[in-house]
């Protein structure tokens, strides 16, 4: 399940969610719980080892440390 980065516009805390790529629901502050928040843009994470079966996943760049590219 991927990971999404927030920013709380009210305490300015950011904070990262873990949630599917369908659900569309905005998260609240675990800080202050207002639902006054933006999604920072810049990149998700995925858990896990980013290798596809026959090698790596791709999109490596050169200093990948899971796998060969």
């Amino acid at each position: 399940m991927p990971s999404y980065d927030y920013k709380c516009c009210d305490c300015n805390k950011e904070f990262t969610i873990r949630k599917s790529m369908n659900d569309p629901s905005t998260p609240s502050c675990p800080t202050c719980e207002s639902v006054n928040v933006n999604r920072i843009w810049g990149g998700i994470q995925f858990k896990g080892s980013g290798k596809a079966s026959g090698g790596c996943g791709g999109g490596c760049s050169s200093s990948c440390s899971g796998c060969g590219h």
